[in-house]
């Protein structure tokens, strides 16, 4: 099976005299295990990775620092914005978008969950301007538990009618996030629009577009924090795209993980990243 590990030297290099856009979605995994260590580790990834939009799950904000704004600093980009869902202990746990382009404006919405699990999930919109075209780019983070597929199913109801809401454009959507769901599960059936699409809007898998026979699992047994849950291997973070615009803008190119790759023993993550180059 072909190594879809990010590579060393600088990005895959063109495959059109077009441009491109780089956008990244991984779960940073927040304060736990062997934080510090494991910071640094992201940190390598992503300058390695050198995407132009980032979109974080279990991001963490204090009175002492901002994670996104630190990753924002790493890169030397200006733009970002965080949604906080909830706290631990006076710590944020929630979604950040960094963007190398102009952010124009964000908003952040609590999504659907069930008050016994006394954890509050939300979607983050960014409107990005790349170029002369306006991006609407999504950050989300979906409950975690196998039973919770009717919540999930709830939360993404609630994403896709608000995306239908919004005025088009001509670089298509893209909806990142960690889903805590099977490519077959009813909850992505419904994004991709193989069960009943809600208000007729249908997003694409690029990592299944690009990478059909690939498993890609972001959540695997080769990682030692992932191992300790007795979890199977399963992929369960996306990165979702409306159909292209005119020439073929924001059709995915390439697509490959993130932080699959131990140093010492240690992963930077529980769970590995996805990042997608599209036509730009």
């Amino acid at each position: 099976m072909p190594d879809k590990s990010y590579p060393d030297t600088d990005a895959y290099g063109a495959l059109s005299n077009k441009k491109e856009v780089k956008v990244l979605s991984w779960n940073i995994w927040w304060k736990f295990e062997d934080y510090l260590n494991r910071q640094s580790l992201i940190f390598n990834e992503l300058t390695k990775a050198k995407p132009d939009i980032l979109c974080l799950q279990e991001v963490w904000e204090d009175k002492d620092g901002s994670q996104a704004k630190k990753i924002a600093d790493l890169f030397g980009y200006d733009y970002y914005c965080y949604a906080k869902s909830f706290d631990f202990d006076e710590v944020s746990f929630g979604n950040a978008i960094i963007s190398k382009y102009p952010i124009n404006n964000y908003t952040s919405y609590l999504i659907p969950t069930e008050k016994e699990f006394n954890e509050n999930r939300n979607l983050l919109h960014a409107e990005i301007m790349y170029e002369n075209n306006k991006m609407n780019i999504f950050c989300t983070h979906l409950n975690y538990k196998y039973d919770q597929s009717d919540i999930r199913k709830k939360q993404v109801t609630y994403i896709l009618e608000y995306m239908s809401k919004l005025d088009k454009t001509e670089f298509p959507s893209i909806l990142c996030g960690d889903f805590n769901a099977d490519p077959n599960s009813d909850e992505i059936r419904l994004i991709l629009g193989l069960s009943s699409p809600i208000n007729r809007t249908v997003l694409r898998d690029s990592w299944q577009l690009v990478n059909p026979d690939d498993h890609g699992y972001t959540w695997s047994n080769e990682n030692n924090f992932a191992r300790k849950t007795l979890e199977p291997d399963r992929r369960i973070d996306y990165i979702f795209v409306g159909a292209p615009g005119k020439n073929g803008l924001g059709h995915p190119l390439e697509s490959c993980l993130i932080g699959n790759i131990e140093k010492d023993g240690l992963y930077p993550s529980d769970h590995f990243g996805i990042m997608t180059r599209f036509e730009g």
